[in-house]
């Protein structure tokens, strides 16, 4: 393998793989962050009698449950790159394209460590994941 496209939202991922620049792309594995599929209020429990103080006014914790998800997203950012770079090390990688959602594209990019940056050939700021192989290779330069 020598050209690796990594194709993820913040819960799920596709390591696509092409031999050279013309080859057609294939998968090389699937990766769900299932923690990031849940429901916000599942991520985070405001634990008994939080809901409402002394005076009666109730308490929210929507900044929490936020927090909660970006820092699922964020694991799951660290998770790929690990995998992208263990592919780098274990294999003949020479280029890597990202394509995901605007925001997770932000969190892969500066989780990359700097030999897998230096792969790094291209970027979609598109959520493809669970698009086509021909459909993602469309959005992709056509030489890779």
């Amino acid at each position: 393998m020598s050209i690796c496209v990594v194709v993820a939202d913040s819960s799920k991922a596709r390591i696509l793989v092409a031999e050279s620049g013309n080859s057609p792309l294939s998968d090389e594995r699937d990766y769900i962050h299932p923690e990031s599929r849940l429901k916000e209020q599942d991520l985070v429990s405001d634990g008994p009698g939080s809901e409402s103080d002394s005076g009666g006014f109730g308490k929210h914790s929507m900044g929490h449950e936020k927090a909660a998800h970006q820092k699922e997203a964020e694991a799951f950012a660290h998770e790929l790159r690990d995998e992208i770079d263990k592919l780098r090390r274990n294999s003949d990688l020479r280029r890597i394209y990202l394509v995901a959602s605007p925001k997770f594209l932000g969190l892969l990019r500066s989780s990359i460590n700097k030999q897998c940056a230096e792969l790094l050939s291209g970027e979609v700021n598109k959520d493809l994941v669970d698009h086509s192989i021909e459909d993602i290779r469309s959005h992709l330069p056509n030489r890779l």
